[in-house]
């Protein structure tokens, strides 16, 4: 028989082996993950050398922070007008000219690296150019996964596009690290622009355009209004906001530091760096798959909250580690760290948008974007307290703060357990 939701909860059996893939039986839904694998690969083989780029030709974790507000600045200002345009355009041509644009820049970068032209700036300025881009892409890109699976799938398709996301995080930067120790950094720029083209390719073999809002016949800045009172009408997504946005400025930019680990705290060379994001991205692969396991499960906001706790403790606790030298010991709690924040955030991102009608979905990713935006206001701080007290005690106190804000939402948000 074929396989599907209503069969497997038809068995009476908690968990199938099949359940986690059930979304990967939709033709178009494949097509759109083995595109966004090629890319999210190269994107991730890219940030470590960008990363490591910025840090060698500074020695400042600083100016690591730098890059990361120039990207999440544009993030926080464009997000709501990019999710307005997915919401009023079809959301796989917003994504088509995206890429394109993206690879674009990142093409210019190629040449100024291998030329021996580059210098900061450069990467702030295009940092700048791609997170505007970004800005439009990333509310289309989440909200079209609806569009190919339905609300049925959509928790299961959710997580396993962060599950095979991350898995970009285990081959990605170990591969970036061999490649950075060989050919230096450049290669890695030109391989991400070949990525981006052969997702575009993918791209053109979805029939699906992406649900259009053809209802609306007010303006961009009307439909800007009507988003935001949705928001304040459901105060659920609007505490699923809130919720999304506090780990993204206290925990998550600890990844962008990993450098300064490496160097500093363990003094090895550019492939431990791809072990450590290995080993998150190892971590983020089993938290997303759990998620995907779910199925009908009715307290999904028990797994929220508790997997947020976890990730305060286990961001902690790396910082601990890190800080007495063990190097592997330091891989296992950094994957603990990559399951318990990709299963937040995959769980949160579902529940968004299961509770979002579709019309609105576009203009609350972009709102939804915009926490990504806030990043710096985490990234800029912790990388002026690491260059002055380090990066383990850096990290612990950030894991700490994170850690309180779980601790609080469980204990005065408690019908949050219930979502």
């Amino acid at each position: 028989m074929e396989y599907t939701d209503e069969a497997v909860l038809a068995t009476g059996k908690p968990w199938d082996w099949r359940t986690p893939f059930i979304s990967l039986q939709n033709r178009n839904f494949r097509l759109f993950i083995i595109g966004s694998l090629v890319s999210t690969t190269a994107l991730q083989m890219q940030q470590l050398a960008q990363n490591y780029l910025v840090y060698d030709l500074t020695g400042l974790a600083t100016a690591i922070g730098y890059v990361s507000a120039a990207i999440g600045v544009s993030l926080l200002i464009f997000s709501l007008v990019g999710g307005i345009a997915a919401d009023r355009m079809a959301k796989k041509q917003l994504m088509i000219i995206g890429q394109l644009g993206i690879a674009a820049v990142t093409l210019l970068l190629a040449i100024l690296i291998t030329t021996g032209l580059i210098q900061v700036w450069h990467i702030v300025v295009t940092s700048i150019v791609i997170g505007i881009i970004a800005a439009f892409t990333m509310p289309a890109r989440q909200s079209y996964v609806p569009d190919l699976v339905g609300t049925e799938k959509l928790t299961n398709a959710l997580a396993l596009n962060a599950g095979m996301m991350n898995m970009t995080r285990i081959g990605g930067p170990a591969l970036a690290g061999v490649l950075i120790g060989m050919f230096g950094v450049g290669p890695i720029y030109y391989v991400k622009v070949v990525a981006y083209g052969i997702f575009v390719a993918f791209l053109f073999l979805i029939p699906i355009a992406g649900k259009v809002d053809t209802t609306s016949t007010r303006s961009p800045l009307g439909d800007a209004i009507d988003g935001l009172r949705y928001l304040r009408d459901d105060r659920k997504v609007l505490e699923l906001l809130i919720l999304a946005m506090v780990p993204v400025i206290l925990g998550l930019p600890y990844v962008n530091f990993l450098p300064v680990f490496q160097k500093e705290v363990f003094h090895l060379g550019p492939s431990a760096l791809g072990w450590m994001m290995s080993a998150v991205g190892s971590g983020a692969v089993f938290g997303a798959l759990v998620v995907a396991s779910l199925g009908d499960y009715k307290y999904k906001g028990r797994i929220l909250l508790g997997s947020g706790l976890g990730f305060g403790i286990s961001l902690a606790l790396f910082a601990v580690v890190a800080n007495t030298g063990s190097f592997t010991v330091t891989l296992v709690i950094l994957a603990l760290t990559g399951a318990t924040s990709t299963a937040y955030t995959a769980l949160n991102n579902a529940l968004v948008l299961t509770i979002t009608p579709p019309e609105m979905r576009g203009r609350v990713m972009g709102v939804f974007m915009t926490t990504f935006g806030m990043m710096p206001l985490g990234a800029l701080p912790m990388g002026a307290l690491t260059d002055n007290i380090g990066a383990p005690l850096t990290t612990g106190i950030f894991g700490v703060l994170t850690l309180a804000f779980f601790v609080l939402a469980t204990i005065f948000r408690p019908h949050l357990r219930r979502l």
